[in-house]
């Protein structure tokens, strides 16, 4: 789904008044910033696994699982998303409202997932809330409302408060931009050529070389206009009865002003919500720290806060205890290649890793081989059990 597709169902009003009104393109900047911050995160949460760890019927342990919650939260939440879209539409309005509301419906083993647009709580505290005047929506602007009044274990709640983002975005909403209006003004002033045409009070009378016929001021101010304006090389026949002269010839203004004012807005966007300045702005070095910074202070509590909803609603809470999670796979996050990466799978086997947990850290297929599960035993990493040495330790 497009960007401007999605934000159009919470913030249509300023969209459409940026694109109706030519008075208000000055709050398109900020409208951009922060849509793109939060695109920014949204899009790297979309991209991350979600693993599910349960306790395994034979031996009672747990493992990592591949089953039919692994398929529904990452490949087929419902029947018209796929899990990139449902996780990108859940981490935009989670960032946006503070707050975020899935609903579980159809098949009671394990339902379907969908993320409301809209929706009101109770108002009861002690006790769980009910949802309802529920909205929901699809990517092509159909839009649905739910009478039902949905209770806690029929939706997953999740609420994510951080004042500086919620200001930010409410800001979003309502649109601002008065210090790029000043100096959208003062650009379109300086740089709009204004012209005196002099000429005395009594003159002979002005013929049209072409057809001979008297002109009037007016129209030969305009014949005049006409060609001081265009974009190709002309000749104007100027009488000597008349003086032109441009009055803003040496007031001409660059764009800097302007430039600061959006990069003063790129910066302060993305400072609100903790994303690195060359990550936000895209000048991100091989030796920059940023993406590490990035997942760390931008992502991750998103991610957790999800995390948190998720278990709420698909694990219980005697296997939570047992060790049983559903976790986002932060260790494939970054892109990986695999020649650049090759010290340090070195160093992760002769940590004991093995050859299929380095597989998915690389984001590679699992090996269907009993070796690659195996962990070799190098670089004398490991316990010596039983007996003494020679020298009787």
């Amino acid at each position: 789904m497009g960007l401007k597709a999605f934000f159009q169902n919470a913030f249509g009003e300023v969209i459409d008044l940026f694109e109706n009104n030519n008075e208000s393109k000055e709050d398109f900047l900020q409208l951009l910033a922060t849509a793109h911050a939060i695109d920014l995160i949204a899009k790297m949460i979309a991209k991350t696994e979600i693993l599910v760890y349960r306790k395994d019927k034979k031996d009672k342990k747990i493992k990592e699982t591949v089953d039919s919650i692994y398929y529904r939260l990452n490949l087929k939440p419902n029947y018209n998303e796929n899990g990139t879209t449902f996780l990108y539409k859940l981490a935009c309005r989670l960032i946006l409202d503070q707050e975020a509301l899935v609903i579980m419906q159809g098949p009671e083993k394990i339902p379907f997932l969908y993320v409301a647009d809209s929706f009101n709580t109770t108002e009861r505290i002690l006790y769980p809330k009910g949802y309802k005047d529920i909205t929901l929506s699809d990517s092509k602007g159909n839009t649905i409302s739910l009478d039902k009044e949905y209770g806690a274990d029929d939706v997953l709640y999740f609420s994510f408060y951080n004042s500086k983002i919620r200001e930010a975005t409410q800001k979003f909403k309502e649109g601002i931009g008065n210090l790029l209006k000043v100096a959208l003004k003062s650009y379109k002033r300086k740089n709009v050529d204004k012209w005196r045409m002099k000429y005395p009070g009594r003159q002979p009378k002005i013929l049209d070389p072409e057809t001979g016929e008297e002109l009037s001021n007016e129209k030969y101010k305009n014949k005049i206009t006409d060609g001081l304006l265009t974009d190709e090389d002309v000749i104007l026949l100027l009488s000597e009865s008349f003086n032109l002269e441009n009055l803003n010839k040496d007031r001409k203004q660059d764009a800097s002003d302007i430039e600061k004012i959006y990069d003063l807005v790129n910066k302060e966007t993305a400072m609100t919500f903790n994303i690195p300045l060359d990550i936000f702005c895209g000048t991100k070095t091989e030796k920059s720290t940023g993406t590490n910074d990035f997942i760390t202070f931008a992502v991750d509590p998103v991610l957790e806060n999800i995390e948190d909803g998720l278990n709420i609603g698909f694990i219980e809470e005697k296997d939570y205890i047992a060790g049983e999670r559903i976790m986002f796979n932060r260790f494939n996050m970054q892109h990986k290649d695999v020649l650049d990466a090759s010290t340090s799978i070195d160093k992760l086997t002769g940590a004991r890793f093995s050859r299929n947990e380095i597989n998915k850290f690389l984001r590679l297929p699992k090996i269907d081989e009993k070796w690659a599960d195996e962990h070799g035993m190098t670089k004398n990493y490991g316990s010596i059990e039983g007996g003494e040495d020679e020298n009787g330790g």
